[in-house]
């Protein structure tokens, strides 16, 4: 671990145990998927009925960020099982972790620390806002760093540079498909076609944000789900 990991988790970890309250906060934080990914999906809702009223460009700025959060978090995955495991700081047993109230040791004991799948989804869906609204964007990228990675480096589920590549990853991703993809003929072409049809549009863009809001755990049981029948069967 480098210093600057160590030094951060040392630092964030002397407050660990002290105050019965804040620990319990930093978890309830960390593992209410509504707080996170149903802050920010309601977002998304809410910037494309607004967009649809004042901004003819809004929508495609929503769709380019929506399909950016799924390249980042297929990107991240993909990393997190080529690259070398990280143990998680709470399984670090040179690291002499001190548990926070109400945290299990067990839990992601068998999921790479690198990168920080929260961090690359919510500041790529974040970093996609900024090009609807300002406002709502820094907004959302503060509600992002304080509110849901944050815990997670307090909790002990992340270093600090699991969260910054995860950031530098995800706001990447939400900036190179605004600026880029959404200038894509093609592209906009799809958006129009899918505008004109409100009947499929709706209920695919239903289950894309209830997946950000359920940070994907349902559609990765599901694909994991099938991944085992297919062994069996082939078998």
């Amino acid at each position: 671990m480098n210093i600057f990991d160590s030094s951060i988790i040392f630092y964030v970890n002397g407050l660990s145990r002290h105050f019965l309250i804040f620990d319990h906060l930093m978890g309830f934080l960390a593992h209410n998927p509504l707080l996170k990914g149903g802050v920010l999906a309601t977002l998304i809702w809410w910037m494309w009925f607004k967009s649809g009223q004042s901004d003819p460009h809004g929508r495609e700025h929503i769709i380019s960020t929506v399909f950016g959060c799924l390249v980042a978090i297929a990107l991240a995955r993909a990393l997190a099982l080529t690259l070398p495991f990280r143990v998680r700081p709470m399984h670090e047993l040179g690291l002499n972790f001190v548990l926070p109230y109400g945290v299990d040791q067990s839990i992601l004991d068998d999921w790479s620390s690198f990168p920080s799948d929260h961090a690359v989804l919510f500041f790529s869906l974040s970093a996609g806002l900024l090009f609807l609204s300002k406002k709502v964007g820094v907004l959302t990228l503060a509600y992002t760093a304080l509110f849901i990675v944050f815990p997670r480096v307090y909790l002990g589920l992340h270093y600090p540079t699991d969260v910054i590549a995860g950031a530098v990853i995800g706001i990447a991703v939400g900036c190179l498909g605004n600026l880029y993809l959404v200038r894509s003929n093609i592209f906009r072409s799809a958006v129009r076609w899918l505008d004109s049809r409100p009947s499929v549009f709706y209920p695919l863009f239903f289950l894309l944000t209830y997946q950000i809001a359920d940070l994907f755990s349902s559609g990765r049981g599901l694909l994991k789900g099938a991944w085992k029948l297919l062994k069996i069967m082939l078998a």
